[in-house]
Formats: structure tokens, sequence, C-alpha cells
């Protein structure tokens, strides 16, 4: 069973609506322009940052809905520069490890500089902020799994049926990063030693799993920035916080099971 896949970037199949039809379309209309200036994708992710920064001063006052509406769009900017540094590095021949790792860290940061200043506008600021540090915990990990299992199925479908190896070298903060990649999802699963000995039945494992990857991107950023402007607007930012630590997390555990159980049944039928 064929099923087509990208050779670079990452494939549609799998990929957030949000992204496929605004986000990396924006991305896409920008990349020449950005390729002819010459600047860095590095450069482009803390531009991304930096726009996280500004919105972050928005919703500061989220009261105001017209500000919560301007932090709104410029995370969409960011979510534009997130979508361009990959593009750029990939377009220009500068992909590193380096750049992975700095992506990472200003999507981090990014709503860090979002949610902080949200939860230090409370009147009982140190409740809401060790309410919103306790559901970052709780974003970091559901990220960190989202991306694993997208890029191992990523990997999967360009035909390798082994983890990549991130390299040991580095600072703390890249080790931390890979490992806790590594034990949430960049790792070998039984699905990789069943599609090692049965390459023929890869068509049949994408198109199987391919659905359950799209509903993991509720996982994703894209959909965190706009259920933060819903609730700035709807006046009950803390049910932003409440949503990340009870309803994201209680998903992905569902998602996880399911995702396991297809798995094992595919295993099951390819060695059976």
């Amino acid at each position: 069973m064929n099923f087509p896949v990208e050779r670079v970037g990452r494939p549609r199949a799998i990929e957030d609506p949000s992204n496929r039809f605004l986000v990396h379309r924006i991305a896409a209309w920008l990349l020449p322009h950005a390729v002819r200036s010459g600047i860095h994708p590095n450069a482009i992710s803390l531009l991304g940052m930096g726009c996280g920064v500004l919105a972050g001063l928005c919703y500061a006052d989220w009261r105001d809905p017209r500000l919560a509406t301007l932090g709104f769009l410029l995370m969409v900017a960011w979510h534009v520069c997130d979508g361009l540094d990959g593009q750029l590095a990939r377009a220009t021949g500068k992909v590193s490890a380096f750049g992975r790792l700095l992506d990472g860290i200003c999507d981090y940061c990014t709503f860090i500089f979002v949610l902080a200043p949200l939860a230090l506008s409370f009147d009982n600021w140190p409740a809401v902020l060790a309410l919103a540090i306790v559901s970052g915990v709780a974003h970091a990990v559901q990220s960190a799994w989202y991306e694993g299992e997208r890029e191992s199925w990523i990997r999967r479908a360009r035909g390798r049926f082994s983890a990549d190896a991130r390299p040991v070298s580095g600072g703390f903060m890249e080790r931390a990063y890979n490992a806790l990649e590594t034990a949430l999802g960049n790792r070998d699963r039984p699905i990789d030693t069943a599609l090692a000995r049965h390459p023929d039945q890869l068509g049949r494992y994408l198109a199987t799993t391919a659905p359950l990857l799209r509903q993991l991107s509720i996982l994703g950023a894209n959909g965190r920035t706009l259920v933060i402007w819903l609730a700035c607007l709807a006046g009950f930012p803390l049910v932003y916080w409440l949503w990340e630590l009870f309803g994201l997390t209680l998903i992905a555990l569902v998602m996880a099971l399911r995702l396991r159980r297809c798995e094992a049944a595919l295993s099951t039928s390819m060695c059976g």
C-alpha cells in the first residue's frame, strides 16, 4: 500500500489544519524574501520570541479586549516565524542541532513571556502564578511527547525504523532537552521492529495511524494560543491553565493509549 509522504518538512497527512492552511502558507510566502535577505534561521526564531514578549505585554492588560486581540495576533506572528525558521533552514542548508534546540527554547519561552504577565495581573497573583507553573510543567511534558510521536511517525514514513540519535555533546540544557525527548517519544518501539521485518506494511501503518497523529494536534501550540485569547475575551483566563493541566493531560493520556493499542494490533498482525 502506497502512502504519499513529503521527503522534507512536515507531512501534510499529520499536519495541524491551522498550520497547513494558514500559518505555513504565510511562512512559505515569506520564504523567498527571507532567502534573498540572507537572514539566518536562528534570527527568525529569536524574532518570533520577540513577538512573544510583545504579546505578553499586551496580555498583561488582558481585560482590554483590544490588547488581548493584539496579543493574539502577535502570537500568530510567532507561529509564522516558528514555521519560517525551519523552512529557511532547509532551504539554505543551515539545519543544525543548535537551531533545533534554539527553536524549542524559543517556543517554551514565548509561552512563559505571555503567561507570566497574565498571571501577575491578578490581585492574588502568587496562587495564580503557582497554578501557571504547575500547568507549565504539564505543558512541557505534553509538548515533548507530542513532538516525539510526530518525529517518530515521520522517520518511519521515510523508511527509518530506529530512533534518531541525538548528539551527546552540548550544554546542560541541550542534554536535558534531548533526555526528555528520548524518555517521552524519540525512542524505538515494538512497531519499529515489526516494520523493519515487514517494510512492505509501512503504507498500512501510515494510513492507519495518520488520523491519530492528526488528532494529536490539539496538543500543539496553535490550539493553546487560541484558548488563551478566548479565555481572556470571556473574562476567565484561569480557564486556560485548568484546560492545560486537566483537559489536555487527560487527552494526552487517552491518545497515548489509543496510539499504543493501534501499534500493538498492527505489530501482531504483521508478525502473527
